[in-house]
C-alpha cells in the first residue's frame, strides 16, 4: 500500500464514512454526503463509495442510492453482507427520498384489508409517478406494477 493511500484513508474516507453512519436514516443519496459538483470532488466520492461497498459498510440499491450495511458472520466462517434494516423498509425508504407517489401492490393492500391468508412473498408497488429505474438489495427487487415506469 502506498504512502498516499494510507493518508487518504485515514482522512477523507474517514470522515465520509463517520458521517454516513451520523445519518439518520439507513438510506441515503450522494447528495446527502458532499454539496460541491466538482469533478475533484465527485471522483473522491466514488472511489469512497466503490470502497466503502467492497468494505460492506453500504449496499447500493439504485441509481444514486445507498442504505447502511453490516457485515454477519456465517457458521461456515464465511462473511455476508445484509441491509440493516428490512428490504421492504430500506425500499419504501428510497422511494420516498426519491420523491416517488406510490402505494402497496394489489397482493399486499388485499393481505392488509384481510381479504386472502396468502402473505406476499414479492414487495410490489403501484407507481403513480413516473420511475425508470430499479430498486435492489440482497438478491431482491421491487416489483412495479402497472406501467408507468416502462419505458
Amino acid at each position: 500500500m502506498r504512502k498516499t493511500d494510507h493518508h487518504y484513508q485515514n482522512t477523507y474516507r474517514r470522515k465520509l464514512l463517520d458521517k454516513i453512519e451520523s445519518l439518520k436514516t439507513q438510506v441515503f443519496s450522494r447528495e446527502d454526503l458532499t454539496r460541491s459538483h466538482t469533478n475533484q470532488e465527485q471522483l473522491r466520492l466514488n472511489r469512497a463509495l466503490k470502497t466503502f461497498v467492497e468494505q460492506g459498510h453500504i449496499i447500493k440499491i439504485s441509481h444514486g442510492l445507498y442504505a447502511k450495511a453490516m457485515t454477519i458472520d456465517l457458521p461456515n466462517g464465511k462473511h455476508k453482507i445484509i441491509l440493516r434494516d428490512s428490504f421492504e423498509s430500506i425500499a419504501m425508504l428510497a422511494l420516498n427520498k426519491l420523491g416517488i407517489q406510490w402505494e402497496y401492490g394489489s397482493a399486499i393492500q388485499a393481505y392488509n384489508r384481510g381479504e386472502t391468508t396468502q402473505v406476499p412473498v414479492v414487495f410490489s408497488v403501484k407507481l403513480h409517478s413516473r420511475f425508470r429505474g430499479t430498486i435492489s438489495a440482497e438478491g431482491r427487487s421491487v416489483v412495479f406494477e402497472g406501467e408507468i415506469n416502462a419505458r
